[in-house]
C-alpha cells in the first residue's frame, strides 16, 4: 500500500499494489485470490477495515538513506529504541497531559506498529534492543515482521508493568549463546551470572577459540523525579562477562548530567556525588562505587532522544567497550524541524515519544581471526 498519486493499479486488475487517492479514503478494499484448488468460496478475501490516510513523509526516511543495505561481515548495526508501550500511550493522562498534541488516531497501537515496523525494516539492523514493548505487540506486529528480514526476537516481560523489552539478532551473524533475565531488584541476592556463561561457553569449543562473542544487554531503568540510584547499580558494578565485550543499550532515565551517566562511563562514582542525596538529606545513601567496565556512548550525548510538550533530553545511550569495539559509523538523528513538525512527538508522522539511536561497529578482530568473518553472539 503506498499513498502516493491517482493511480490505481490493482483496483479491479492483477496488480499487488494499491497506491491510495484521496476519493478512496474511508472506503473499504476487498481482492480476489486464485487457490491451488479453485473453489468458489475461496475466491473473495476480504479485509473491511477503511482506507486510512497514510502519514506522509516521517522522521525516520532521511535516516533510511544511511542504512539501505545489511553491513558486511565484521560490521555490526545496532538500534536501541523506546518505542512506547500502548499500556502508555491509552491512558487519559497520556492523551489529555503527556501528548495533547498527538492526534488520537496517531496513538492508536495499531497506527503506530505500522510505522514501527517500516522504520526498523528500513534500518537494516543486525541487533535491535527495544524497550516498552507490549507482549502483544511483540507476538502479533514485530517478531513475524522482522523475522521476515532475517532477525530472530527474544522478549521478556516486566509483570507488574505489562510491558517489556525486545531483543532481536540477525540469525546469519549470530547464534543465541545464552539468555539471562535480570530484575535488578531481585539480583541483589547474588545470581551466580558468571558461572553460567561459562558453562554455556564451555559446550561450545570451536565457539571459543573462531568467533568473536559478545554480551548484548537491554534495558529500562525506572523512572522517578528523586532517585537516580537503583538496584541497577549496585548489581552492575558486579564484574560480570569480563572477558566478553559488551554493547549495553536501553532507556537509562538518565541525563548526560546524572549520577548514573556518570557512573557507567567513567567506571565509578564518588561517595559525595550529589544524586545520593537527591531524595533528600533524611534519606542520604553515600558510598564510593565502581565497576570494571570501559564504555563509551557509541552516539555521543545528542540534545535530546526523548522530545515531548513539556521534557526534551538524551536518555537512551548504547554503550560499548571501548577497549574491544570501535565505532564506524553514527547514524544522524532527524533534525530539530522534522521532529517538532507537529510539535512534539509521539505524532502522526513519529510512533514513539523517543528517537531510536543507531550505529555501525566494527570490532577489533584478534590477528589469528583475521581470515575469519563469521561472527557469532552471546545474548543477556
Amino acid at each position: 500500500m503506498c499513498g502516493q498519486g491517482p493511480t490505481r493499479r490493482g483496483c479491479g486488475s492483477s496488480g499487488r499494489e494499491f497506491c491510495v487517492f484521496s476519493k478512496v479514503l474511508g472506503t473499504f478494499l476487498a481482492w480476489l485470490s486464485l487457490p491451488a484448488t479453485i473453489l468458489r468460496e475461496d475466491l473473495c478475501k476480504g479485509n473491511y477495515g477503511p482506507v486510512e490516510a497514510g502519514p506522509g513523509a516521517c522522521t525516520f526516511d532521511a535516516r533510511h538513506l544511511y542504512t539501505k543495505k545489511v553491513c558486511g561481515y565484521g560490521s555490526v548495526r545496532a538500534v536501541s529504541y523506546n518505542i512506547l508501550a500502548d499500556t502508555y500511550a491509552q491512558t487519559e493522562f497520556s492523551r489529555t497531559v503527556l501528548y495533547p498534541y498527538c492526534a488520537p488516531y496517531a496513538l492508536e497501537i495499531d497506527y503506530r506498529q505500522n510505522l514501527l515496523k517500516k522504520e526498523l525494516a528500513g534500518y537494516s539492523a543486525d541487533l535491535i534492543c527495544l524497550q516498552e514493548v507490549d507482549k502483544s505487540v511483540f507476538v502479533d506486529s514485530l517478531a513475524p515482521a522482522l523475522d521476515a528480514f532475517g532477525l530472530e526476537g527474544l522478549f521478556k516481560i516486566k509483570e507488574k508493568q505489562h510491558e517489556g523489552l525486545a531483543t532481536f539478532y540477525r540469525r546469519d551473524k549470530f547464534s543465541l549463546l545464552s539468555q539471562h533475565d535480570i530484575a535488578f531488584s531481585e539480583a541483589l541476592l547474588s545470581e551466580p551470572l558468571h558461572k553460567e556463561l561459562c558453562e554455556q561457553l564451555a559446550k561450545y569449543p570451536l565457539v571459543q577459540e573462531k568467533v568473536l562473542k559478545l554480551c548484548v544487554a537491554n534495558t529500562h531503568l525506572y523512572w522517578h523525579p528523586k532517585g537516580n540510584f537503583g538496584t541497577f547499580l549496585h548489581h552492575v558494578a558486579c564484574d560480570l562477562y569480563p572477558s566478553i565485550p559488551v554493547i549495553f543499550c536501553g532507556d537509562f532515565n538518565s541525563t548526560p548530567s546524572s549520577g548514573t551517566y556518570s557512573f557507567i562511563s567513567s567506571g565509578g562514582i564518588a561517595e559525595d556525588h550529589e544524586d545520593w542525596v537527591s531524595n533528600g538529606e533524611e534519606e542520604r545513601c553515600s558510598m564510593s562505587l565502581s565497576h570494571p567496565f570501559k564504555l563509551l556512548s557509541a552516539c555521543g550525548e545528542p540534545a535530546y532522544t526523548n522530545y515531548v510538550g513539556g521534557f526534551h533530553g538524551c536518555l537512551d545511550y548504547i554503550f560499548i567497550d571501548r577497549n574491544a569495539l570501535e565505532v564506524e559509523q553514527v547514524i544522524p538523528l532527524p533534525s530539530h524541524e522534522e521532529v517538532t513538525t507537529h510539535q512534539a512527538l509521539p505524532s502522526v508522522s513519529h510512533p514513539s515519544d523517543h528517537i531510536a539511536l543507531i550505529f555501525t561497529l566494527k570490532p577489533f578482530l584478534p590477528k589469528e581471526q583475521d581470515t575469519y568473518s563469521r561472527l557469532g553472539g552471546g545474548k543477556r
